[in-house]
This record gives structure tokens, C-alpha cells and sequence, in this order.
């Protein structure tokens, strides 16, 4: 299917952004947004006249293509870019809200040092050069004093200038990184990877059958599936959707199964076992690509549909009707991976469980199936880093304390993991297990943070621990776009221009459909702001002219460190950088900057991991339904079902999901997207509201072990009685953040850290909650 030659009409945004409100609301450009025009601003009209801008937004994770109109130097509208296939020609109501964040009036406008106790948001602005030199002369007393260099921890999320703050933290030389998948995917990755060797995608288009497990992508958008699965689903696709909430998903599904929360497991499994028991599976496949059924269809036997009825409350005859559509539409069916699956402790298992039902019928690297991402490579710098003798392996490895966040006994009885995590990535770590140990100072202190777009106060479950860690810190760094909590609590603030301010780095986004974009400046920057290139650049020079700083590395080393990386890449402009990495196709820088997107083929690619020869990556070199290394480090080498705990009598669980209109903790802010939604409220079914005396719009008080928040209520049916919700991004404490200071409830500062201790990844479905009216 091509998808360069779609036409894009109002109507069709509005339906695919599913926020007809916020699109009416961005038509009118900035008029609406209080004290825009401020009188730093007012100057920097940059050329008169009208101009069309093609980058791609920012506004979430998806990169999605946008033209900005530009008239005398300010954007008055960010539009679809219609040659961008991956977002499908559209823009959700987060882009089109993002013409709203160059114009923030609450945006960090200049590098900020504290003057108070932290917490206080006492701050003076100071020059580039006085905070270059704060973040140098700070690493270099932390280096001194504690002798290791991953005494500072380095904390970010994903995004195009994410490359040049690793840059920044390779020169320092800390092995603590820590990342944004284990407060998100990571268990998925782990659990698919587990299988086929790859997290790969799902073809949405040309699926016939298709088992989404609480993957909500009619609210929680990720391109293109989430426009897939609403305007490009093929003629008679059905689509059965398992979630203990009633979402814009489950009302667009074929089948919506409010599925007993943390028992999706036993539903996977049954439906297995249906598949094997019957001999439905794709018997060609399974002999030629894949190792270890034998062991699962011996395995599998216990988990019939009447037992599966019992764990997940979903009838025996819909879990058969289900297994039987499944294997019918086979390779033309799929369980839907998803992206956040920071769930259960068991999350891992049924990562797993899924991967193997997709196996078994042969829906792997075909059309309408799951297919194995594909991407264009690009140019690689390749800087030299010195190696220092001052810095210590990651915390979290040696960490053994993770019975802090998951008893021993329920990781014995769930097949987890007994001492630390299994498998971390080298530069993602674990976020939990790792401010557990910072936290004790296992196997050495942290005594140090920079941050770098990851809010770690807000993210997290369990605010006060995070808290707590802060306070153990002699130096806290946050580079922002706007004062998130954590720049609130740190000791020196540096201000990113907004995306539309700034060059960056080409990013190949791989997929069914690879395509590789950037960012080049819509307008310039409006205050005194830097890029993230511009920010490691300067705090390395700086770092260049400290020599205790350097004392503990090979001086060549240092030297061939200043021509490959400082020369070549920091002191250069982004610009060159994009250049460099499309050099090896001629004429793409100019139609990328031209175009806004630069892409080889736009037709699917299928098939390449089906010819003969192939080896998986897995120890068997197949699809491992039976996984080898999973049996030697003692875990479950097939997925086994343990009931998982449920709540005390009176106690609900508490469930997270995402929506359309906001990004995690990141978009609250943005004047137009509060005009959607102001503050959060608490989903509780009916029933229990009637029990407990609560009305729609009364505040009840919401207490889990670890805090206690304070919220209005939302009675409806369509959340299950054993259950509560409410969004994410709200009850904030930074004052800097005047839209949605003390507005709704957090859910941070309620969710108690558990952990899935095979990935690393947070289990935020396991926190159980008292409601009663304040």
C-alpha cells in the first residue's frame, strides 16, 4: 500500500485527530494565548512576509511531519505534511497545539541558578558562559572528591538531540545513564525480542483479525497505527479489544472484553491452547522457523477456556470463538504488541505469551501480520571518547536490593528474578532499581544529576522517594523548555529553544514503512535559548580547561577526543551534522530540507526474514517459543500463569492509560491543549460510587501506601467495579507551571514502585487505593 498520494481535507484531520475542539481552537493562530506578546519578543519578527516550513513536531514521541506558516516571522499555523506516509498526512491536536510553545508565557527564557533552599523556585539569570562553567567546575569537584565519575547520574528521554547530551555524557565518562523505557516499553521489547529476536510492527492495514490487550491507540496515539486503526482498517477487520476501562478503543472494536485487571495472561494462554489442542496452528511454519513446541504444546494443556474463565472473567465459548477467528484469518491476524506495557510484575511473561501465539499460526513477516521494522541507515560520526580510570560500572547492575520494590517471596511465587534485574539495557538501566541504589548508596553514592527532558519528579511512581533522592544530591542540572518539577528542584536551569527553534539531527524511523526526518528552524529562537548541541558544546570546552578533569585519561586519547568529537562534531553547526548523516545519498539534504522528509521506497517491505538460511537473533537461531536463555538464568522458559494479587476489600486497583490531547507530564501546560482538558478526574463505576456515597464532581481523597491525593470524581459504568483511573500530568508542584499548579491529582505521587524485574521496567498497575469523599 502507497501512502505518498493520500489527500488530506479538513474533515479528515479532524476526524483522525479525534479533538474537533482543540483544532477549532489552533485555527485562529496565537490570538488566543495570554501575553504572547511580550515585550522580549516583540523584535524578533525575523523576514516580512509569508513562508512554509517543513519539520516534523515534537509534540510527542511519533515525529510526525508537519509545514509551519510563517507570516512576518511568526508561525501562525503548524499543517499536515502530505508527504510525510508514517503520521498518513496528518496532524493530532497535540501538533497543531504545539504553534502555542515557542509563545509559552511560562517558557524558560535564560540559563537560571537558585538562590534559595531548593524547592523554594528562588532563581537569578545568569549568562551561557557562567553556566558553562557552573556544570564544568561541578563535575570536576564531584570527580575529585568521590573518585568516580558515575557519581553523576545522567537522566533523559527520547528525541532527535538526545544523541548530543550522550555525547556530553560519554565526555564525562559516567556509565549511569538512565532512560525512559523502563517507565514505559521495555518490558515489550524484552518479551517480543524474547521470541523473534526483534520488537517488530504490526500491519494494521492488511490484518483481518487483530487482539489489542489495553493498547488504547484511539487515544493514546502512536503513527500509524493509530490512523491505521481508525481511517485505513481493511473491509472487514475485526478487531477484539481487552481492557478494564471502556476507552475510544473498546468503542471502535468488534469485541470489548473488560478483562479482570493483570489476567491477560491466562486469556492469551487459552487462546493458545485452543489454537494447539485443535491443530490450527501453521504446522509448515512452526517446523521450519521456530524451537520448542513440543515443550509447549505439552505446557500449554492445562490452560483450557473454562480455566482461563475463571482467572480473567471472560466466558469460555468468546475466548474459543476468539482462538478460532484467530487461526481462520491466519497470517492475516496478530496480537497487537503495543508501546507502554509498564503494567504487572508479569509483564515480561505476557509480552512473551502474545509473541508466541502470533508464532504459531505464521503471522510473522507477511502482510497483515507482525512484520520486523526495517530502516535507512545513515552516516555515522564516529568520535573517539577517552577511557577514564575514574569511573565505575553502572549502579544498577550490582544492585542486589530490588526486594525493596518487589518482595522476595511474590517474585519466588511469580517465577521472577530473586536478586536483580535480568536484562537492562546499557544505556536505558532500570529507573527504579536504579534510585533504589542511588537512594542507599549501593555499591556507591550518586551524588549528582543532569537531567535532560526526563522529569523525573513527575514521571516516576512514588513522588516523596524521588524527593528524597534530591536531597542526597550536591548538584542538580536540568536543561527544559519549560520549569517541570525537576528544574524547580534543581540548583541551575538551562533553557532548550522549542523545537521549532532549532536544527536537528535526521532520524531514521524504522517500520514497515522507513522514513528518515529532521528538524531545520521554523522560526529563529525568540529568547536567549540553545540547543541541546549547543548546550554539550559549551559545557565541554569548558570541561577542556580544567586539567584535573582530564588527569586520569591517555593524553592521546584526550587529543584524538578534541578533533573527532569537539572539532568535528560539537563546534560545528546541527546543520553540518544532518548533512553528514545523508551524505551517502546524493541530493537528500536538499530534499529533506525542502520537503521535510527523505525516503527510499514508500511501499511496505515484507519477506526478509522468511527466506531460507535465516538465523534469529536467539540462542537457537529460530523464533524461541521454548527460550534458551530464559532457562539458564532460572527463568520461565514458557510463560506459566500465577494469580496475581488482588485487592483487600475496600481497596480498588489502580489503573493508568494515556489520551489524545496530552504527552505524559510534558503538554499540560500549553494553553490551548488545558482548554481541552483542565484538570483530571476519578474514574469509579457506578456501583461503587452509589456504595460510598459519591456523586460526578464531588472531591474524594485517593490514599495508596506511598501518598495521598485529592480529586473530583467521575461516575460511569464504563470502568470495572474493582477499578479506579485518572490521567496522568496533573496535581503538579511547581509553581513555574501556572496552568495546572495544584490541579487535579498526580498519579506519581500516589503509585507505589513495583518493579517487573525481568526488563527493569515499572509495574504501575500493581498500586491498590482507598477512596473516600474529603
Amino acid at each position: 500500500m502507497s501512502f505518498t498520494r493520500l489527500k488530506l481535507s479538513r474533515r479528515k484531520f479532524l476526524a483522525a485527530s479525534g479533538v474537533t475542539l482543540a483544532a477549532a481552537s489552533m485555527a485562529g493562530g496565537l490570538s488566543s494565548i495570554k501575553a504572547v506578546a511580550n515585550d522580549e519578543a516583540k523584535g524578533k519578527l525575523g523576514e516580512l512576509g509569508r513562508k512554509f516550513v517543513p519539520s516534523s513536531c515534537a509534540m510527542c514521541v511519533n515525529k510526525c511531519g508537519l509545514i509551519a506558516e510563517v507570516v512576518n516571522g511568526k508561525i501562525r499555523k503548524l499543517n499536515p505534511n502530505p508527504k510525510f506516509f508514517k503520521s498518513r498526512a496528518m496532524l493530532c491536536a497535540r501538533g497543531n497545539a504545539g504553534v502555542e510553545e515557542p509563545y509559552n508565557p511560562d517558557r524558560l527564557k535564560a540559563p537560571l541558578l537558585r538562590v534559595g533552599k531548593r524547592g523554594e523556585g528562588q532563581f537569578k539569570e545568569i549568562s551561557w558562559d557562567e553556566a558553562f562553567k557552573i556544570v564544568a567546575k561541578n563535575l570536576d569537584e564531584i570527580k575529585r572528591k568521590y573518585e568516580n565519575r558515575s557519581a553523576v547520574a545522567f537522566y533523559s528521554t527520547e528525541g532527535f538531540q538526545e544523541e548530543f547530551f550522550h555525547f556530553l555524557v560519554q565526555s564525562y565518562g559516567s556509565a549511569n545513564t538512565v532512560r525512559h523505557p523502563t517507565l514505559c516499553l521495555s518490558s515489550v521489547i524484552q518479551g517480543w525480542s524474547s521470541v523473534f529476536g526483534t520488537y517488530p510492527d504490526a500491519d494494521l492495514t492488511q490484518a483481518e483479525f487483530v487482539i489489542m490487550l489495553g493498547a488504547n491507540r484511539g487515544e493514546a496515539l502512536v503513527t500509524p497505527d493509530s490512523i491505521d486503526f481508525q481511517k485505513n482498517r481493511p473491509k472487514g477487520q475485526k478487531i477484539v479489544y481487552l481492557d478494564p476501562r471502556f476507552t475510544v478503543t473498546a468503542s471502535k472494536a468488534d469485541k470489548w472484553y473488560p478483562v479482570k485487571p493483570g489476567t491477560d495472561l491466562a486469556f492469551i494462554l487459552a487462546v493458545t491452547n485452543v489454537i494447539v489442542e485443535e491443530g490450527l496452528y501453521d504446522k509448515e511454519f512452526v517446523d521450519k522457523f521456530t524451537f520448542g513446541f513440543d515443550k509447549l504444546k505439552e505446557h500449554i494443556k492445562p490452560y483450557t477456556p473454562e480455566w482461563a474463565e475463571k482467572e480473567c472473567e471472560i466466558s469460555a465459548s468468546e475466548i474459543r470463538w476468539t482462538a478460532h477467528e484467530f487461526a481462520k484469518y491466519a497470517p492475516r491476524s496478530l496480537v497487537y504488541p503495543g508501546r507502554r506495557t509498564s503494567w504487572y510484575v508479569n509483564d515480561v511473561y505476557l509480552r512473551r505469551a502474545c509473541a508466541i501465539l502470533t508464532a504459531i499460526v505464521g503471522s510473522f513477516d507477511v502482510p497483515g501480520g507482525i512484520v520486523p521494522k526495517s530502516s535507512i541507515p545513515l552516516a555515522k560520526h564516529d568520535p573517539i571518547f577517552p577511557f577514564f580510570d575514574m569511573s565505575k560500572g553502572r549502579l544498577d547492575v550490582s544492585f542486589k536490593g530490588i526486594k525493596e520494590l518487589l518482595p522476595e517471596d511474590e517474585r519466588t511465587a511469580a517465577g521472577l528474578p530473586t536478586d536483580s534485574c535480568t536484562f537492562l539495557g546499557e544505556k536505558d538501566g532500570s529507573w527504579l532499581a536504579f534510585r533504589e541504589a542511588a537512594l542507599r548508596g549501593e555499591p556507591y553514592p550518586i551524588k549528582a544529576i543532569i537531567a535532560y527532558k526526563q522529569n523525573l519528579v513527575e514521571s516516576a511512581p512514588n513522588r516523596e522517594k524521588t524527593l528524597k533522592l534530591f536531597e542526597q544530591m550536591d548538584f542538580i542540572c536540568t536543561i527544559e523548555i519549560q520549569m517541570s518539577e525537576t528544574a524547580w528542584y534543581s540548583d541551575l536551569v538551562l533553557p532548550e529553544s522549542t523545537y521549532l527553534e532549532r536544527w536537528d539531527p535526521c532520524h531514521s524511523l524504522s517500520g514497515i514503512w522507513p522514513i528518515v526526518t529532521f528538524r531545520q528552524p521554523v522560526i529563529e529562537p525568540l529568547f536567549n535559548t540553545k540547543s541541546m548541541h549547543e548546550i554539550a558544546a559549551g559545557i565541554v570546552n569548558e570541561m577542556l580547561k580544567i586539567p584535573s578533569l582530564w588527569d586520569d585519561a591517555d593524553s592521546a586519547d584526550v587529543e584524538d577526543f578534541k578533533a573527532t568529537l569537539v572539532e568535528e562534531i560539537l563546534n560545528k553547526p546541527t546543520e553540518e551534522f544532518v548533512k553528514y548523516q545523508l551524505s551517502k545519498y546524493p541530493g537528500a539534504f536538499d530534499q529533506i530540507k525542502k520537503e521535510g522528509v527523505f525516503y527510499l521506497s514508500d511501499k511496505p517491505v515484507y519477506g526478509k526474514m522468511r527466506k531460507e538460511g535465516t538465523r534469529f537473533k536467539t540462542k537457537s537461531g529460530k523464533i524461541e517459543l521454548y527460550n534458551l536463555k530464559y532457562e539458564e538464568k532460572g527463568l520461565d522458559p514458557l510463560p506459566v500463569y500465577r494469580r496475581p494479587s488482588q485487592p483487600e476489600p475496600g481497596k480498588y486497583r489502580f489503573i493508568l492509560g494515556r489520551h489524545a490531547w496530552n504527552t505524559h507530564a510534558g503538554t499540560q501546560n500549553n494553553e490551548y491543549l488545558h482548554m481541552i482538558q483542565k484538570e483530571n478526574s476519578l474514574w469509579i463505576n457506578t456501583k461503587e460510587a452509589i456504595r460510598l456515597g459519591i456523586k460526578s464532581g464531588d472531591y474524594v481523597k485517593v490514599k495508596s501506601k506511598v501518598g495521598e491525593q485529592i480529586v473530583k470524581a467521575y461516575v460511569t459504568e464504563k470502568i470495572r467495579p474493582d477499578c479506579v483511573f485518572y490521567a496522568h500530568g496533573f496535581g503538579r508542584i511547581s509553581k513555574g507551571l501556572s496552568l495546572v499548579y495544584k490541579k487535579g491529582a498526580s498519579q506519581a505521587a500516589i503509585l507505589e514502585d513495583k518493579i517487573e524485574p525481568i526488563s527493569g521496567n515499572a509495574a504501575m498497575h500493581e498500586t491498590f487505593v482507598e477512596i473516600k469523599k474529603a
